[in-house]
């Protein structure tokens, strides 16, 4: 009886070890946290920040046949002031200029906001809130990105309507940290998100963007296209009755 008295001690005695140290390096992994590893920097924000994209975009519609028209634009966003909504969070207001000409004055179309906390990267474009980033960022990470967004939400795009979010799309992390040339510049820590890539027989849905480490967004890649034509044999976009192809890409920030 002593001995099996004192082997259950000796259990007894183990366990309590192992718990305490379990114990004290889940403490230690928690006092050691680093949020720079988080990927905060992937889009810094801050009153007086610019970027210039140079916007290139096709956009098919259906008058006397299929019309497609291309542009090449410029586009500037400047986070121009911040206050604090309902909930007391600090949302930033970027405002929305376009010139034809990076020499030509720039004319205001419209303002943005922008919501950043420990967690998530909210970017609300004209009453719409996209979640365009998530924390920490992780290779292969999803999240819905548009779950705030009605899928029934309509876009009007060459006087023809199109509903663009079919479901909610489901954003993903492809690679972090890359190297990598985009419009001719060099960029040493890049991270790809894709926001959806589906298609069907009548429809193309494909968004995509890239983040440089201490700039933020470099690049957008954004197709919203409807057919009536189902022969798949042939690229959508050559049988795209309407919707937009649109690409940007960073010119200069601060």
């Amino acid at each position: 009886m002593k001995k099996t008295i004192n082997s259950d001690f000796q259990r007894l005695a183990f366990l309590f070890m192992i718990l305490f140290a379990l114990s004290s390096c889940t403490k230690n992994e928690t006092e050691v946290i680093d949020t720079s590893t988080f990927g905060y920097e992937y889009f810094p924000v801050a009153i007086g920040k610019r970027w210039i994209y140079q916007t290139d975009s096709i956009v098919y519609t259906q008058k006397i046949g299929t019309q497609i028209d291309s542009s090449k634009t410029y586009q500037m966003e400047e986070v121009v002031d911040t206050f604090r909504n309902s909930e007391n969070q600090l949302v930033y207001r970027l405002d929305i200029s376009y010139a034809k000409d990076t020499a030509q004055d720039w004319v205001l179309i419209s303002s943005y906001f922008i919501q950043k906390d420990q967690l998530e990267f909210h970017k609300i474009e004209n009453g719409l809130d996209y979640i365009k980033l998530v924390f920490p960022l992780r290779k292969y990470k999803s999240w819905y990105g548009n779950i705030r967004i009605s899928s029934k939400t309509e876009f009007n795009i060459g006087g023809e309507s199109l509903r663009p979010f079919t479901e909610n799309w489901y954003y993903s992390y492809d690679y972090l940290d890359k190297p990598e040339y985009i419009g001719g510049l060099f960029y040493d820590k890049v991270s790809r998100v894709t926001e959806e890539d589906d298609e069907n027989l009548l429809e193309k849905r494909y968004s995509v963007a890239k983040y440089a480490k201490g700039i933020g967004m470099i690049y957008k890649e954004l197709w919203i296209l409807d057919t009536q034509n189902t022969n798949n044999s042939i690229p959508f976009k050559d049988r795209a009755a309407k919707g937009m192809i649109l690409r940007q890409v960073l010119v200069s920030h601060n």
